[in-house]
């Protein structure tokens, strides 16, 4: 029998989450035929392993090394057999009926080209990320900066993330959070796949605007709730993780926005890092949140500064 929903984790050190995540299923998915398909980047901390011991069933794809989260998004994809595929961030857990709430929907709705679930953090709050307005560079400097955490009661400094918009009323959102995503049957194939320019991180924001240029929907399912914890893989090699951010914006801004636009972003990054150094590298000895901040700070306005990425170095 065809599954009716192909379920796709990518995973990478993060045993005890992957192992939450298929737990989970089940319930999550109600009485749909599925598969579940995990592609491990070279995981060390014993994954592979477990799902083997623990989830026979589960089809697991193991690369040699780490292909980083697009392209093993990509192989699970291709891979995949059912009408729907599912990408599902290993640190994200979701709740009873909430997979088979996204695919009732998107029965109905053939409009709808990509749909996301209404997802909540570890303090059981909305996260703005799903279901907020296309970024800008000034709402990355915002973010990065830490103006939006520190005045996020100013409404013009978060007027990006929507924050008066009801994430628990059905609609069409101009972004989805690629923690989980559904894709439809109907969608041709170039749109079941990520793009391979943003290896990790910006490839759900590039995947939107496909599906708005394409004349499809984005619609975040208000009754189908997952719990994201965040951060999983990224805590590993932060300062990696927080440099491939910064440069994956930055790629979003020149394709989609114009060079103007990267440009601006690149020296908003900068007075961003040359701040952050300010304020982080002076207690880097004596504290280890300093001196992790300091080494994000310093690759960032290096980058910014000479446009290149040290990719060996991280703390």
């Amino acid at each position: 029998m065809q599954p009716e929903v192909s379920v796709i984790i990518v995973s990478w050190n993060v045993r005890e989450h992957v192992l939450a995540c298929l737990r989970a299923l089940p319930a999550a998915l109600d009485s749909l035929p599925y598969e579940v398909i995990v592609v491990d980047n070279a995981s060390e901390d014993g994954t592979v392993e477990a799902v083997r011991g623990r989830f026979p069933g589960v089809r697991l794809m193991v690369n040699a090394h780490n292909v980083l989260y697009t392209a093993a998004a990509n192989q699970g994809l291709a891979l995949a057999c059912g009408r729907y595929a599912l990408l599902l961030n290993p640190d994200v857990l979701p709740h009873p009926h909430s997979i088979a709430r996204l695919v009732s929907y998107a029965e109905a709705h053939p409009e709808a080209g990509l749909l996301g679930p209404r997802i909540f953090d570890a303090a059981v709050r909305d996260d703005w990320r799903t279901g907020r307005h296309y970024p800008t560079p000034w709402s990355e400097f915002v973010d990065w900066s830490g103006l939006g955490r520190w005045f996020s009661f100013i409404p013009i400094l978060v007027k990006n993330r929507r924050l008066a918009y009801d994430r628990g009323s059905t609609s069409a959102v101009p972004l989805l959070s690629g923690a989980c995503l559904l894709f439809p049957p109907q969608l041709p194939s170039h749109l079941r796949q990520l793009d391979s320019d943003f290896p990790m991180y910006g490839e759900d924001i590039d995947l939107c605007r496909r599906m708005d240029r394409a004349g499809f929907q984005k619609v975040l399912v208000a009754d189908a709730h997952m719990t994201h914890v965040g951060g999983a893989s990224s805590q590993q090699r932060p300062v990696m993780a927080a440099l491939m951010a910064v440069v994956a914006m930055n790629r979003y801004f020149r394709r989609w926005e114009g060079r103007a636009a990267a440009g601006v972003h690149r020296a908003l990054m900068g007075l961003t890092g040359l701040i952050k150094t300010a304020l982080f590298c002076p207690g880097s000895r004596i504290n280890a949140r300093c001196r992790r901040g300091c080494a994000i700070y310093r690759a960032v306005l290096k980058w910014a500064a000479l446009g290149r990425v040290d990719r060996g170095v991280d703390v």
